[in-house]
Formats: C-alpha cells, sequence, structure tokens
C-alpha cells in the first residue's frame, strides 16, 4: 500500500497553476482520479482519468467536466461519511459556484478549489489512518 498525499497546499497549487499555464490543475484531476479510486476501491465504482476527462469534455462541450466533478465531490464525501469523518465540498456550493461564481468577482472560485484541494487531503489523510500509514 503506498501513502497518499495528504498535504497539498492550496497557495501552492494556486502558484503552479499560473506558472504552468493551467496545467497543473490538470495533473490534479490525474492524481485526484487515481488516489480517490486507491482509497474508495471498496465502493466498486471508478472515477475516470485525465484522458477520458479531456476528451469526453471537449465532446460534450465541458458538461462531462461538470459531471465528473460531481461524481468525485459525491464519493469522497461518501468515502468521508462511511468513515467517520466530516463530509468536505458539497455538490450543490460547487455547482452554485460554477454558475453564479462570477457574481462574487471570482472569489467563490478560490473557496472552491481550496475546498477541493482539502477534501482529497481528506480522503487521503483517512486511507492513510485506516491503513496505519505514516
Amino acid at each position: 500500500m503506498e501513502k497518499l498525499t495528504s498535504n497539498r497546499s492550496f497557495w501552492l497549487a494556486i502558484l503552479l497553476s499560473i506558472v504552468t499555464l493551467g496545467i497543473y490543475p490538470l495533473y490534479l484531476i490525474y492524481a485526484f482520479a487515481k488516489e480517490t479510486n486507491i482509497a474508495c476501491k471498496e465502493d466498486g465504482k471508478s472515477t475516470s482519468g485525465l484522458i477520458v476527462f479531456i476528451l469526453l469534455s471537449i465532446i460534450t462541450l465541458n458538461i462531462y467536466s461538470i459531471i465528473w466533478w460531481c461524481k468525485w465531490i459525491n464519493r469522497c464525501n461518501f468515502y468521508l461519511a462511511k468513515n467517520g469523518k466530516p463530509e468536505g465540498l458539497q455538490i450543490s456550493t460547487y455547482l452554485l459556484t460554477l454558475f453564479f461564481g462570477w457574481i462574487t468577482l471570482g472569489i467563490m472560485y478560490f473557496v472552491v478549489f481550496y475546498k477541493i484541494i482539502n477534501l482529497q487531503n481528506s480522503v487521503n489523510a483517512t486511507y492513510n489512518e485506516i491503513n496505519n500509514i505514516q
């Protein structure tokens, strides 16, 4: 069993997103899918990886990316709830921010990005804790 990263930094993610001109968020999608599939393997579901994410997002005019994030958030929250941990980001918050985040001049986009990173950190920390991985 491998140790999953549970200390991703929001500010470092913002910096790397800027420096890599938007490539780092794609890496995060790859890493989140891989880590979620490892941690949540008992639920019998699978989170698709980066290539499927990109291709289906292009084909569906970005509708698939919304579905992917909603399914990922739901899967992570289910895992945390199952293990007695507080849930993180809610799908309703994600969707409201996606469609109305511009009203807050973009601030809510940063809040949701922060919550996304913390959600995966929580899932990974729970997985490491349950499996006694240090």
